[in-house]
């Protein structure tokens, strides 16, 4: 039977999970172009004098998504990714000074929020049991599903799950019915800084993260970073016979009669039956096709919302932090103002809330002896025609959030640092082609869910598929490996 041959736009999460599983289904001969010089994506890795930094995701949940991924196409995902168990899953530090742990041990979990708001465990009790439901009924009944139709999405069905699920709730509204105490609807609010939106306007159906975290599934580390994860991917690739290709900068989607028939590469066009392009949606349109249905040229993109950008410190330093979680998150003294200044007025915010990933607690490889490796992440705005981020700006930036970080515990860190690397809104619409520079894509608000998201095919060229942060499920690793699973479904009925 003759193969069709499929060239993959991008080597990132999405780009290799989907090569996996359309390669592992047979009649695909998978090609993917990457134009970086190693596959991964955002999810990838940098090293410096004995110093070792995972670059983008630091936190992996949901590991059914990557066993089940790995099981389709005949690998061990245990094997190839040994995964640590944290616990506790992260500190948590208050504007206010004081300080919770957030963990998975329930009697640990409940004394800590019996420390702090007397009496919550019953709360605590209400909220799994709430966020339990969202997380099976979101998961299997939206999330897991592809919505090629309006009349796939609004059912009587699906209307009645949206009103059980508090759909047009917010996210931070519906955690405080649980919790009176401002610091316990904090610390179960923020995890939707995971997707890169504000909890003040994220659907409430987000609970669902912390519930996976702390009652369904757990946080983990795989031995080695996270940049283990892509690298098995990689040579479940390479078994399966899929061809990787980096520094390979695909300038065009080549489009003839309606359809995509190949991608050029240089002055060279790679053919294909079907493309996929992994590379951010909205630049895909953009950049990559020359011509677009309205709804898809630049200036209708900045009518759309997008997620935060990050602000993002690689740093290595000759002493030890040992006050440090794993995962730690230091929470702004105004956690209200400070996300209507990234996302409302987007501009710099005057005291940043900051996730500081500390991974030598876990794995001591990552910093030569009596080091600490820190990766420092501090949600901001994205890129605007105000809200430009220009030198002087992070320059200045930089410098905040050096002072907050000594301020909050991490004594003289200036004197100390002896490996440093920044990377900023535009080195995300640099490196990975993010559209402007909104390190997460598209943003999650319920009209930006579901149906309402870009679909995972082109609506208007033949043969032309995505995958990725910025299309249907949504961001997040664990949402795009869905993706993957998703599309790879959708070409195989199509080629059927």
């Amino acid at each position: 039977m003759s193969q069709k041959k499929v060239v993959i736009v991008g080597a990132g999460i999405g780009g290799l999970a989907t090569a996996m599983r359309l390669q592992a289904r047979g009649g695909f001969s998978v090609t993917v172009l990457e134009k970086n010089a190693a596959a991964g994506g955002r999810c990838n890795i940098w090293e410096s004098e004995g110093y070792r930094f995972d670059t983008g995701p630091s936190l992996l949940l949901m590991t059914d998504i990557y066993r089940e991924l790995f099981a389709f196409c005949g690998a061990d995902f245990d094997a190839l990714v040994p995964l640590i168990k944290m616990e506790p899953n992260y500190g948590v530090h208050f504007g206010d000074g004081s300080f919770m742990t957030m963990s998975s041990d329930l009697p640990t979990m409940i004394a800590e929020l019996e420390r702090i708001e007397p009496g919550s465990a019953a709360g605590y009790y209400r909220f799994l049991e709430d966020a339990s439901r969202k997380y099976r009924l979101g998961r299997s009944e939206f999330v897991e599903k592809d919505f090629r139709t309006a009349g796939d999405f609004f059912t009587a069905h699906n209307l009645g799950l949206l009103k059980k699920l508090n759909a047009l709730d917010k996210l931070y509204t519906h955690v405080s019915q649980f919790f009176k105490d401002d610091r316990l609807r904090q610390a179960f609010s923020m995890q939707s800084m995971y997707l890169g939106i504000s909890p003040f306007d994220a659907p409430a159906v987000y609970t669902l993260l912390p519930y996976t975290e702390l009652a369904e599934d757990g946080l983990y580390y795989p031995k080695g970073g996270l940049y283990t994860l892509p690298r098995a991917m990689v040579q479940v690739c390479g078994d399966l016979g899929v061809e990787i290709r980096t520094e390979q900068t695909v300038q065009e989607i080549v489009v003839r009669d309606g359809k995509a028939v190949g991608v050029r590469v240089g002055g060279e066009v790679i053919p294909a039956d079907i493309v996929i392009s992994n590379a951010d949606l909205p630049y895909t349109y953009t950049d990559l096709l020359e011509a677009r249905p309205k709804r898809y040229e630049e200036a209708s993109w900045r009518k759309q919302a997008f997620t935060s950008s990050a602000f993002v410190m690689y740093l290595g330093t000759d002493r030890r932090y040992p006050a440090l979680h794993h995962h730690n998150f230091y929470l702004s003294s105004d956690y209200k103002r400070n996300f209507e200044e990234i996302f409302d007025a987007k501009v710099a915010p005057r005291d940043p809330s900051f996730y500081i990933n500390a991974p030598g607690r876990t794995d001591p490889s990552v910093a030569p002896e009596g080091g600490d490796n820190l990766f420092v992440l501090v949600p901001i705005p994205h890129l605007t025609k105000q809200q430009q981020w220009t030198d002087d700006q992070i320059a200045q930036f930089r410098e905040k959030v050096f002072d907050r970080l000594e301020a909050r515990g991490l004594t003289d860190l200036r004197k100390h640092v002896v490996v440093e690397r920044m990377v900023t809104p535009h080195d995300w619409e640099r490196l990975y082609r993010l559209k402007f520079g909104a390190a997460f894509g598209l943003s999650h608000g319920i009209f930006q869910v579901g149906y309402f998201r870009p679909a995972n095919k082109a609506p208007h060229v033949g043969n032309l598929y995505f995958v990725g942060a910025s299309t249907a499920p949504g961001t997040g690793v664990p949402l795009v490996c869905l993706g993957a699973k998703l599309v790879s479904e959708r070409i195989a009925a199509d080629a059927a």
